[in-house]
Order: C-alpha cells, then sequence, then structure tokens
C-alpha cells in the first residue's frame, strides 16, 4: 500500500518529488497509528510500545542496484522478501520459517475440518 499511495500522490500531483518514499513509510507506521488513535502503543519502536517488527532481505535482483534501501523498500519490496518477523517483541519467523506453527500439524486440522464441512454441505469428496 505505501507504493500505491506514492504512485497515486505523483500522478494526482503531477510531480515525481511528492510523497517521497520516508513519508510514505511513516503514512503506514506512526501515521497509522495515530489515525487509529494508538500511537500510544503501536506505530514506532520506542519502550514501552509493541515491538512489531520485520528483516527484509534486499539482496535479490528486484531490488538492485540498491541505491536506497528505503526507496527500494517502498517501491520494490514485497511480502517474500521478509526474512525474520517479531511481534509484541517475539520472534515468530527466523529465516522465513514459522516459529510457532507446527506446519504439518496445522495442515492434518485443515484437512480434518475440510471433510467435515464437506460433508456438512452434503458433498464428501
Amino acid at each position: 500500500e505505501m507504493k500505491t499511495a506514492a504512485l497515486l500522490a505523483k500522478l494526482q500531483s503531477g510531480d515525481a518529488t511528492t510523497l517521497p518514499a520516508a513519508d510514505a513509510l511513516a503514512m503506514a507506521t506512526i501515521n497509522g497509528a495515530r489515525a487509529m488513535g494508538m500511537e500510544e502503543h503501536i506505530g514506532s519502536l520506542e519502550v514501552g510500545k509493541q515491538a512489531d517488527l520485520i528483516a527484509v532481505d534486499l539482496s535479490g535482483p528486484e531490488t538492485q542496484p540498491l541505491y536506497s534501501p528505503l526507496s527500494q523498500l517502498v517501491y520494490t519490496g514485497n511480502g517474500s522478501q521478509v526474512n525474520h518477523s517479531w511481534i509484541a517483541g517475539e520472534m515468530v519467523m527466523e529465516q522465513r520459517q514459522l516459529t510457532h506453527i507446527d506446519l504439518p500439524a496445522l495442515a492434518t486440522r485443515t484437512r480434518a475440518w475440510q471433510q467435515r464441512i464437506a460433508a456438512t454441505a452434503g458433498q464428501d469428496k
């Protein structure tokens, strides 16, 4: 959404310097928190706030050459580049692997629920 907001602002204004990457990031973080009335809890990394954070791998060809990491994040970044994630200060993904979810067990439970739903709907396959 940062990319879309920045590009739409540039298009509407006719000025390529409108809404720089740093401003788009602020809109997505602290200003988004303010809009929700939650700036005391989220939106920036400060003592006492939730520490939700991601680490992004900008080494791929889609982000090269890397002149401005912030601009690359806003304009070329995507979820597949996230390699670490913390929620409330706790690591939940490390090297693109979820740390708190047993994926095989989740898949088993999902299939069981799928079968129950299909049976209830009379479409047991």
